[in-house]
């Protein structure tokens, strides 16, 4: 597949990263990197948006704070997944 001058080239790249930059050549070796499911988050957000409706109608005031309890970890979810997307 690749001539004998590129495997060599290839090579040196690979040894020139390992020595500047161990972290990134194991990152590279090891593959992609899986990304964290959405499901939970949107599962929190259900759950916030349910208890926010329900606390409004009923006007109880610990439905509404677990509403506001359940968006800040929600909101939490969001950054913490954005912030390993990058």
């Amino acid at each position: 597949m690749f001539t004998p001058y590129e495997r060599r080239q290839l090579r040196l790249i690979e040894e020139w990263f390992e020595q500047d930059d161990p972290q990134l050549a194991r990152t590279l070796r090891s593959g992609p990197v899986k990304r964290q499911s959405a499901v939970p988050q949107s599962v929190v957000l259900a759950v916030a948006g349910s208890l926010g409706l329900l606390g409004i109608i009923t006007g109880a005031f610990m439905l509404i704070f677990s509403a506001l309890v359940a968006g800040t970890v929600a909101s939490c979810m969001i950054v913490s997944r954005r912030k390993t997307d990058n």
